[in-house]
């Protein structure tokens, strides 16, 4: 175990880690919905998260589905360091799962766990991956208001086609949804008026009839238990961490402004490259040579502002 210390902060040096909360106002979230493979995503969990559980804590796919949610924030700041404000873009690969802890079945709880998220500013990328572990990278992300002629969300990011040695990196778009046809989805009317109505009708739209048996296990919104693991490569050992934890990384939304379905048909379309897997990991299928296009099978919008607070550590190994 490390032994806690003062943290040295950089504030009026070139910080980039900023000290939570973050605070994030008028942020447009979009989110959708595919089916993905449990078995799939249970093995991705255990490469990715399960070892640093310890025995202590085990997680296992909620529900056959995985969701794609992308951000456009107006205002994002730190609410205790005083720097100043930036917009922000983000989008997120998200899967539910259940949180197991051995011998606490009390203690069991949904939680939201992202594989892939990428942001497009530098200190949202730094603040996130170092204090909750998020495996954030730099990423250029469209919105359709960018283009209205060509409305589309994408995510434009650096990938290598094979992993290899003699690989030249590629920056070009890895993943993006694109409308097919229908009704302007931009500004469509607000149906929810709370996280409530939104949650309620997500429910019923995926789960149907057993909406109520599963309304106490947790949200299936991703803006409440979010984890992550963080963790250092030790500097003289760098297969070996020199500090690992399954951190909490909780989201509490502080304003509802208006949300709902989007109509007409959407679809996902992802590049084939062996350092992005994200097909494989989310649905056990191989790609196609060059993209796989799956079918988005729920659309949501929500305008809300929300707070990314403080969390804690689940699992810290020592």
């Amino acid at each position: 175990m490390m032994t806690e210390s003062p943290y040295l902060s950089w504030l009026g040096h070139g910080a980039a880690c900023l000290s939570p909360p973050g605070v994030f106002t008028d942020a447009r979230a979009t989110l959708f919905v595919i089916d993905a493979d449990r078995a799939a995503m249970q093995s991705l969990a255990d490469t990715l998260l399960n070892p640093a559980g310890r025995d202590q804590v085990r997680y296992e796919p909620l529900l056959p589905m995985a969701m794609i949610s992308f951000m456009d924030i107006a205002r994002c700041t730190s609410g205790t360091d005083v720097v100043g404000w930036l917009p922000g873009r983000e989008c997120a690969l998200w899967v539910p799962l259940i949180e197991l802890h051995a011998g606490q079945p009390l203690r069991d709880r949904v939680v939201f766990w992202s594989p892939y998220i990428f942001i497009d500013y530098a200190i949202g990328m730094v603040t996130g991956r170092e204090i909750w572990g998020w495996p954030k990278v730099l990423a250029d992300i469209s919105m359709p208001t960018d283009d209205p002629t060509n409305p589309r969300y994408g995510c434009a990011t650096t990938y290598f086609p094979t992993l290899s040695k003699d690989t030249r990196g590629v920056t070009g778009t890895l993943f993006q949804v694109t409308p097919n046809g229908g009704p302007d989805e931009r500004n469509p009317e607000a149906m929810w008026r709370s996280v409530e109505d939104a949650d309620d009708a997500l429910r019923d739209a995926l789960l149907g009839g057993v909406r109520a048996g599963l309304r106490a296990a947790g949200s299936l919104l991703p803006c409440g238990p979010c984890i992550a693991l963080k963790q250092f490569r030790d500097a003289s050992d760098p297969q070996s961490a020199c500090y690992q934890a399954i951190c909490d990384s909780p989201v509490e939304v502080t304003a509802f402004k208006g949300g709902g379905l989007l109509e007409g048909d959407f679809t996902l379309q992802v590049t084939t490259c062996e350092s992005h897997a994200i097909v494989r990991d989310l649905t056990g299928r191989a790609p196609g040579p060059e993209t796989t296009t799956l079918p988005i099978k729920l659309a949501a919008w929500s305008l809300i502002d929300f707070k990314a607070l403080s969390g804690g550590n689940i699992v810290v190994a020592g």
